[in-house]
């Protein structure tokens, strides 16, 4: 560590800071969009500190390579990316994705120990495959390490098999249990972006929580809207949404957010001025392009960029969350929308229910329900005066607690008293 600046009796440390996460979009790669880890990188240089972000050398969204071999990437001088190359995978539930993830961890227990040695480090699980390696080598080098928890891995691979298999599958996936009840254990901290998977971390830990552990939100950036108008696609889609009242979706089309239900609400709502708008990409997505044409209330814009976003997002009216199953998330998309201001209409259970209900920023429905979520779409878009409220409602609650550079504010500071603490031990 080196010093960045003294303050009377605290002397502040430059601290050398891994973070490992290798699903996310990266800094270098053309319409980067922040997600967590490259919000917190952000933050943590911000404060002085420098980064070694490790990740994977293949795009899980886009099912494509980001590099076809082990890479190195330079930032700037406080902020390096190592990129491993595993087998990849066309499907996020497959034999390929499994061995592609333990193919990486092996590549970061051996190439680890050739880096500089962190003063701390953070780790995204999933992977447990990855995660369980990083406290390996945290515990073998005197490093504190934290474990973000974003996923209920390897348990939710037990929602894709039919009930009289899982006994089977929980047996020859054993090994996988073990390690990440080892992964928990031995983990300094467990931090997550909501409190139910905190508390499904601190039940393989077998411990309560200490002050160590914390809940920090996803969050998202301000929206920073503009009016002007740089591609074609963009000017495209806003000629054909002028004056209606805009439905969207934004993200992956996938298994637990697949939005091919909003083509059933949308021919339901064929003789009313409402367009649904589904930006993104994923494994159903040319499954809806084929059905959309025979929908005109229907837009697929493809994948959005950041700015692409924003600009939507300034000309919708309603944000939606089609979850497909009965599940506890928190999605990206959720901060998403409420950045933006937008009520959500949504199939989540759990916290994000609670919020919606309390706060009272859109409505729930229950999963794969068209009927109830064509009646929430026309009531919002019958009662505008409803619809301006939970609008205003929406901002306010982002601003109170999802701003993003507010949440990785407190992040970087939690992981820099981790460090501190750890050090007077």
């Amino acid at each position: 560590m080196e010093d960045i600046k003294n303050t009377g009796e605290n002397r502040i440390k430059k601290l050398n800071i891994w973070l490992i996460q290798r699903g996310e979009p990266l800094p270098f790669e053309k319409n980067f969009r922040k997600m967590r880890t490259g919000m917190l990188a952000d933050k943590l240089i911000e404060k002085g500190h420098s980064v070694l972000w490790w990740t994977s050398a293949f795009d899980h969204s886009k099912k494509d390579w980001k590099f076809r071999k082990d890479t190195e990437v330079k930032i700037n001088n406080d902020f390096k990316v190592i990129a491993l190359k595993g087998i990849g995978y066309k499907r996020n539930v497959s034999l390929f994705r499994y061995i592609d993830h333990k193919i990486i961890a092996r590549k970061f227990k051996r190439m680890a120990p050739k880096e500089l040695k962190p003063d701390i480090i953070v780790a995204s699980m999933p992977t447990h495959d990855l995660a369980y390696e990083a406290v390996m080598f945290a515990k073998k080098n005197n490093v504190p390490i934290l474990i973000d928890i974003r996923d209920k891995w390897p348990d939710l691979f037990l929602d894709y098999v039919p009930a009289f298999f899982r006994r089977l599958v929980k047996i020859l996936l054993s090994r996988d249990f073990l390690i990440i009840k080892k992964t928990m254990q031995m983990a300094d901290g467990l931090i997550s972006m909501m409190n139910n998977l905190l508390e499904w971390g601190l039940n393989y830990a077998q411990r309560k929580k200490n002050v160590r552990d914390r809940v920090f939100y996803l969050g998202s950036n301000k929206r920073v809207f503009s009016k002007k108008i740089n591609s074609k696609k963009m000017q495209n889609l806003l000629n054909s949404i002028k004056d209606k009242f805009i439905v969207t979706f934004i993200g992956v089309f996938g298994h637990n957010y697949n939005p091919s239900i909003l083509l059933d609400c949308a021919m339901k709502l064929l003789n009313k001025d409402i367009v649904f708008v589904l930006g993104g990409d994923g494994e159903f997505f040319n499954e809806i392009k084929q059905k959309s044409p025979l929908l005109s209330n229907v837009i697929l814009p493809g994948w959005l960029d950041n700015d692409e976003i924003n600009i939507l997002l300034e000309y919708s009216n309603i944000g939606i969350i089609p979850a497909t199953k009965y599940i506890n998330a928190f999605p990206n998309k959720a901060f998403t929308y409420l950045s933006a201001g937008l009520p959500i209409i949504s199939a989540l259970q759990g916290e994000f229910k609670e919020i919606i209900e309390k706060y009272k920023i859109g409505f729930y429905f229950p999963p794969n329900d068209v009927d109830t979520l064509v009646d929430c779409i026309r009531r919002l878009y019958e009662n505008r005066k409803l619809c301006k409220e939970m609008s205003k409602n929406a901002r306010k609650i982002f601003e109170e607690m999802f701003d993003a550079d507010k949440i990785y504010e407190g992040y970087a500071k939690h992981i820099e008293d981790i460090v501190y603490e750890y050090n007077k031990a």
